[in-house]
């Protein structure tokens, strides 16, 4: 039986070695342990794999057999932790709030409380025909948040 606060203890400890953070850590009852970790610059596979061998050397494969998959969230990846909205400032983001109205737009700010978008938005003139475009901004407070994803921007 694998020992999941010993698991978590050397995860926490690896992945604070390479000065990444933790985005999800599992045990299922499979005993696959998976681990998703990112780093404020961007997680390297060497990063990873760093990481991948401080949790392994530490387990004894004689006691519990184990599977173990340490990798990124990925860019669908909804956030999960603070520190992805703060290395995603200036990104391009689509936040679905609690009463399911999405909102698409540069992730100007984050403060710990809330989020900042921006986007451009084209409207009528006041005079004349045709349109400008203006620049909207909006502040969402995180329990407003039901979920926040990165998008590519083409």
């Amino acid at each position: 039986m694998i020992d999941t606060e010993k698991v978590k203890e050397l995860t926490d400890a690896a992945i604070k070695e390479q000065g990444a953070f933790l985005v999800e850590f599992s045990i299922g009852s499979d005993s696959r342990i998976k681990v998703l970790a990112d780093h404020p610059e961007g997680i390297t596979l060497e990063k990873l794999t760093a990481i991948s061998r401080g949790i392994e050397h530490n387990l004894d494969r004689e006691e519990a057999d184990f599977a173990l998959e340490v990798s990124s969230p990925g860019i669908g990846h909804p956030f999960v932790v603070e520190e992805q909205y703060a290395m995603n400032v200036g990104r391009l983001v689509k936040v679905t709030l609690q009463d399911g109205t999405v909102h698409e737009g540069d992730l100007a700010a984050y403060d710990g409380d809330s989020l900042t978008l921006t986007w451009k938005e084209r409207v009528p003139k006041e005079v004349g025909k045709g349109k400008r475009t203006v620049v909207r901004e909006e502040k969402i407070e995180l329990e407003r948040i039901k979920e926040t994803r990165l998008e590519i921007r083409f």
